[in-house]
């Protein structure tokens, strides 16, 4: 009557639901049955024990039955019905703390402690074993490390008690010196609740990388790159008692007798001896990097091979009081 299109009009909604109206019945071989009858038979369908049917499934078998119905019509029914698998129920996620420096500082033996997990095949059985090593990025001495078949947050919690149980770990908590920091990923045996718990009664800090950045552990990374190129590789395992027993050797070397050029050309321990006796230190150069240093020169061995001109060198530049440490004990490797 105004004479105005009917596309200027404005839609104005009557506040029911938008679409077409649900169906109240379901074809099966060209009868109607109503939804009611076809919820019934849902239910018989996920009523036994262990079927644990999804409206997916659901569907294929009510079609095999002889009805006419899509997924979104059963899942509809399903919702309708209380017919659908609850959701599994997690625990609200713990916060986590990541790393605040990509490289540890250099501030003291056991300050911060990397724990990482890698798979070595165990060849005459055709599995692969979790070799998990804790590994102090001051010193590079490996306390504690553990090879299982199966790794989980219980078995990683008592590698933390190992730890600081350790003797040489214990020489530096003993008068609260050090508190430890433990820098792992994000995997699924480190972000545990149990493991959480154990730290925080221990007084023990937990750091994460962030995900995707494996730089961010690089000094168990490296380490990992040493266990392969120096066990795995050289290496069958016939088992995994065999395995532990060739890597108990290897610890024992890279822990007491294989020296390091990061650590000065010493083994960790002998390192830690180093430390402990006020004759190392730590410089940092125009690069802002951190290095280690000797305060005082070790007196050389005065076996053979010791030149009288090393002698009065040593002797004339270094300060160190042979009584505080054995000179053999400190002798380069």
């Amino acid at each position: 009557m105004a004479g105005m299109k009917r596309s200027t009009y404005y839609y104005r909604g009557k506040g029911s639901r938008k679409g077409k109206r649900p169906s109240t019945h379901t074809v099966k071989g060209g009868v109607m049955v109503p939804n009611e009858a076809v919820v019934q038979e849902i239910a018989r369908l996920v009523e036994p024990e262990y079927h644990d049917y999804g409206y997916q499934l659901v569907t294929e078998l009510l079609r095999q039955m002889g009805y006419t119905i899509n997924k979104k019509k059963v899942y509809r029914l399903m919702e309708e019905g209380n017919l659908l698998n609850p959701p599994v129920r997690r625990g609200a996620p713990r916060s986590r703390a990541f790393i605040k420096y990509a490289v540890p500082p250099l501030e003291g033996p056991f300050r911060t402690v990397e724990a990482d997990i890698k798979y070595v095949h165990i060849h005459e059985e055709n599995r692969n074993a979790y070799l998990v090593t804790f590994l102090c990025t001051f010193c590079r001495y490996a306390p504690v490390w553990d090879l299982q078949y199966s790794m989980k947050s219980k078995d990683i919690a008592e590698l933390v008690l190992d730890l600081v149980n350790d003797p040489e770990v214990k020489r530096f908590m003993g008068n609260q010196r050090v508190k430890i920091v433990i820098r792992t990923d994000n995997g699924p045996q480190f972000i545990a609740r149990a493991l959480a718990e154990i730290l925080e009664s221990l007084g023990i800090a937990h750091e994460f990388t962030m995900p995707g950045t494996p730089q961010q552990n690089a000094h168990i990374e490296s380490f990992h790159s040493t266990v392969t190129r120096l066990v795995c590789n050289r290496n069958v395992f016939r088992d995994i008692d065999h395995a532990r027993e060739i890597f108990r050797a290897f610890y024992y070397a890279y822990n007491e007798t294989r020296a390091m050029k990061s650590l000065l050309s010493y083994p960790p321990r002998k390192f830690l001896r180093l430390w402990e006796a006020g004759i190392v230190g730590i410089r940092r150069d125009k690069r802002n990097k951190d290095f280690f240093f000797f305060r005082e020169k070790p007196f050389p061995p005065t076996g053979i091979g010791s030149s009288p001109e090393d002698l009065i060198w040593a002797n004339k530049n270094s300060i160190f009081d042979s009584s505080v440490l054995n000179p053999l004990e400190i002798s380069p490797v």
